[in-house]
């Protein structure tokens, strides 16, 4: 469509010491780089066959304290045949709510070509009965990914003793 003008946000200024550039070098468009660490630990053979495979996958990265102290947002992102390509701790929160970036959940997820991604958080209360919140932040998820045909296998709720798949 011509004459379609992209909104704009307000600009912001930085007061202090800047770094400024000879007259002669023109400004480059940045390299995006995208890094995914494994490290000497790394199985590449490590495959998710169901929620008590993935509950565990996840306590993996979340000790008993964690899962007591803070709500946290996990995401794991899958191959076709559901080998784990690894487990990003996408945030932390308080003791009643955390936030879920649903643009950086979708950007990794290009990003690693996943085929599909399984969400989890914690519920340090120890209720494993999803919120109208909990349920809502899945569907955008899903919706986010489908764009894309990447799936949104499960949404995980961990407690201390117990994981609810929904």
């Amino acid at each position: 469509m011509l004459g379609k003008i992209y909104p704009v946000e307000k600009e912001i200024v930085v007061i202090g010491a800047t770094k400024k550039r000879p007259k002669k070098q023109p400004k480059k468009v940045p390299h995006v780089k995208v890094r995914v660490s494994r490290g000497k630990s790394y199985d590449p053979n490590v495959k998710t066959t169901g929620p008590l495979k993935t509950a565990s996958l996840f306590r993996q990265y979340l000790s008993q304290y964690h899962i007591e102290g803070q709500e946290q947002f996990l995401v794991m992102y899958l191959t076709r045949n559901n080998a784990v390509i690894g487990i990003y701790p996408h945030s932390k929160g308080g003791m009643t709510s955390t936030v879920a970036d649903i643009k950086m959940i979708s950007a990794t997820a290009l990003s690693l070509a996943a085929e599909s991604v399984i969400t989890c958080h914690n519920h340090p209360s120890g209720n494993l009965e999803p919120s109208e919140a909990d349920k809502e932040m899945a569907r955008r998820i899903s919706n986010s990914l489908a764009t894309h045909n990447i799936s949104l296998l499960d949404s995980m709720i961990l407690t201390k003793n117990d994981y609810r798949s929904y």
